[in-house]
């Protein structure tokens, strides 16, 4: 076993911070990083930085205790275990990945890793990257002994703590001790580990998990745009093609995105290209399901041009902001709702009005428009959207505000949340869901 039980773990994002809790939970001697103070000091305090069910409990718990946050790593603590789990966003104007907080956060671990240590890459990142570029990173700083290893990140936001202690931790090692050391350290966080034959292939799994999911929401996306076209439910096809039929299983047509949702099938098409092959599927279902914000910002500038709206003083009111509703995020990183707003105020529009669940107020106003709640949002409106699917939206009575909608609105149900024959049902509304109209 690993003797020591001090983890550093460097980057407090999404990833970071979770484990971080986690493996203060089951006992370890953990030390958070990140680079600034202010958010150091606020997560000292017991709060975190983004919403997470549990975090803030178990943050409270175990902060000052077994769980120590900084800004630095403290050079007079013997850690044995890094886990480096900083952010590697994707550059919207290249499709790559930006690496220079890897290259920071690896030259610190190196400066302060013992010899005989253990470095854990969780980060995402491109296929060979911790063997042709973490390695030599550390071993310019540390010429003894060390290990090093990958292990896969593939919680899903709003459920990260729960997931971390039952989903199998897959690993990939330089070595067999290498791989053995992380193996040992992991196995006290969940039951399950998968060893896999090396650092490439730990680090294929992860965009393969994504690519994957892209794909298939892609392919419902498609049905959806099919069906519009033809007159037909999306939903009635893909529920009657899926019941008891045991090799169909489609998922809902609906928005896609998020930090890893957006970013791995780019990361994924970018290093197979580099190594002689190009991804037709994975690049076409990503450019498929970036689409639908483009798609769902024209019918609202089709719609207000066809009924004599001005899309500049048109009011549009949007809800569901975060990139998903299930399970509750505060999370807009790869929102397509952001897109779709971005799409909107590039036509001109002006007077956007924004709800949320979970996304707090400044964020809100930070996306250029302008908070509300649901009743105030329909009040008067031209256009009303629904972008995710947050649980609340089932216990909401929507009849009773559709009559505050202004003349020839226009309503647009993205997850199919509500009754559409209801909402039809209104001669002053024109209605519009993903795959039905």
């Amino acid at each position: 076993m690993v003797e020591s039980k001090k983890i550093c773990v460097v980057g407090l994002g999404y990833v970071g911070l979770t484990l971080s809790v986690v493996l203060a939970e089951k006992g370890f001697q953990v030390y958070g990083i990140t680079k600034s103070e202010e958010l150091a000091e606020q997560l000292r305090n017991g709060k975190p930085h983004f919403h997470e069910k549990g975090l803030e409990v178990l943050l409270k718990k175990f902060v000052n205790k077994n769980l120590f946050i900084s800004a630095t790593i403290p050079a007079d603590i013997a850690m044995d275990v890094f886990v480096i789990s900083v952010g590697t966003p994707l550059d919207k104007s290249t499709k790559k990945p930006i690496i220079s907080h890897i290259e920071s956060a690896v030259t610190d671990v190196a400066k302060n890793l013992r010899p005989g240590g253990l470095v854990v890459l969780r980060s995402t990142v491109p296929v060979g990257l911790t063997r042709n570029y973490v390695l030599p990173m550390i071993q310019k700083h540390q010429k003894e002994r060390f290990y090093l290893a990958f292990a896969s990140e593939r919680t899903i936001e709003g459920k990260a703590l729960s997931e971390l202690k039952y989903l199998p931790q897959v690993i990939g090692g330089l070595d067999e001790e290498s791989l053995n050391k992380a193996s040992e350290i992991f196995i006290q966080v969940t039951k399950t580990i998968i060893r896999v034959s090396s650092l490439e292939s730990a680090e294929m799994i992860k965009i393969l998990d994504n690519s994957y999911r892209d794909l298939t929401f892609a392919f419902a996306n498609e049905v959806a745009m099919v069906s519009r076209q033809l007159g037909l439910n999306a939903i009635e096809l893909i529920e009657a093609a899926n019941f008891g039929y045991p090799r169909t299983n489609v998922p809902v047509p609906g928005f896609v995105g998020g930090a890893c949702l957006e970013k791995d099938p780019h990361i994924l098409v970018d290093f197979a290209t580099t190594a002689g092959y190009t991804p037709q599927l994975v690049a076409m279902a990503r450019k498929v399901n970036e689409s639908l914000p483009v798609f769902t910002a024209d019918l609202v500038r089709k719609h207000c041009a066809a009924n004599g709206k001005d899309i500049a003083t048109a009011k549009i009111f949007v809800s569901g902001l975060a990139f998903k509703g299930r399970p509750e995020t505060d999370d807009l990183r790869g929102s397509p709702t952001v897109d779709f707003l971005k799409c909107l105020q590039e036509a001109g529009a002006k007077n956007i009005h924004g709800h949320d669940f979970v996304v707090k107020r400044e964020a809100i106003v930070g996306l250029g428009i302008t908070p509300c709640t649901l009743e105030e949002g329909f009040q008067g409106a031209d256009c009303v959207l629904f972008m995710n699917n947050h649980v609340s939206y089932e216990y909401f009575d929507i009849e009773k505000l559709l009559p505050n909608l202004n003349q020839q609105a226009f309503f647009f149900d993205g997850w199919h949340l509500f009754d559409s024959k209801v909402i039809k049902s209104y001669s002053h509304i024109t209605y519009e869901g993903l795959g039905e109209r």
